[in-house]
């Protein structure tokens, strides 16, 4: 388990958030992947669904097209899908990090 220190208001007060640390790409990918629908994961690129379901699934690796998928998918997780960082002030987050702001908000 990480802390991600966040923004709690306007005055530049910080709370600490709690979120399941991310080990590697594949563990980030999983995370998309069950986020979004099979289907629109199919028109996003030329992965099939039943590929994407053995992904979800864990029944198959994360591969480097899927990877790229993922990212023109989701542009604004791009640097965290590939990293595990984020960089807010250039638009790149994550999805907790996301979820973290919609709270505060």
């Amino acid at each position: 388990m990480a802390v991600l220190y966040t923004p709690v208001n306007s005055t530049g007060n910080y709370g600490a958030i709690e979120f399941v640390y991310m080990d590697g790409i594949t563990d980030r990918a999983k995370l998309l992947i069950e986020s979004t629908s099979l289907d629109d994961l199919t028109r996003a690129g030329e992965t099939n669904y039943n590929r994407w379901m053995n992904l979800k699934r864990g029944r198959a690796r994360v591969g480097a097209d899927e990877i790229e998928i993922l990212c023109r998918k989701f542009p604004q997780y791009r640097w965290w899908l590939l990293t595990g960082e984020t960089m807010p002030d250039k638009g790149q987050t994550s999805p907790a990090y996301d979820e973290a702001d919609r709270n505060l908000g």
